[in-house]
């Protein structure tokens, strides 16, 4: 009898059993990042999902910012930036979606989560229904992470600013040199073929 109730309750455990995956690598912690730079991938980008992830994930504080703003960043600062990519793929029977995190300055990957579900790719319903069970993981993960930090005794996080762009210093006694190649200009796309 007992036998029958153990195999019964482990049948019921593996059919309730989700298809998330959450991997982190040895030492990693969300707790350990400020910002969070969402590298460009085909297939989420035909889907908006690039835009709704750094939507959903500037809420847990961390700055969402560009390649761009991650080269005007002090190194400190830099080694606190990591990169994500959301990738979601399937068919009509089936989606996967997963984001890669890893860290911005080694590239070096350093947690992946994800999820396998019954859906229609092409069903704005089913992935968006997988797109939240995703975020769900990561938020969970996130908070998690921010709350060990907190009861560890490391500093109250808050939400970090972008570093702004260095201004070069001009001369004050320039001379004004009006030859072509010293005024600025504007490139103005020919659309005429």
């Amino acid at each position: 009898m007992k036998s029958v109730f153990i195999l019964v309750v482990t049948v019921f455990l593996i059919a309730c059993a989700g298809n998330e995956t959450v991997v982190y690598s040895n030492g990693f912690s969300f707790a350990k990042y400020d910002y969070v730079v969402i590298e460009r991938d085909d297939n989420s980008a035909a889907y908006g999902l690039d835009v709704k992830f750094g939507n959903v994930i500037s809420d847990y504080h961390l700055a969402v910012m560009g390649s761009k703003e991650y080269d005007n960043l002090l190194y400190a600062q830099k080694k606190r930036v990591l990169g994500a990519r959301v990738s979601m793929s399937g068919d009509s029977d089936r989606i996967v979606m997963g984001v890669a995190f890893q860290d911005y300055i080694t590239g070096r990957t350093v947690a992946n989560m994800g999820s396998s579900e019954k859906g229609d790719l092409f069903d704005k319903n089913d992935r968006e229904d997988v797109f939240l069970l995703v975020m769900r993981s990561v938020a969970t993960a996130i908070n998690a992470d921010r709350q060990q930090a907190l009861t560890a005794g490391a500093p109250q996080i808050t939400a970090p600013r972008v570093a702004p762009a260095p201004v070069a210093e001009v001369p004050q006694n320039t001379p004004q040199d009006d030859s072509p190649e010293s005024r600025p200009y504007t490139l103005t796309p020919d659309f005429s073929e």
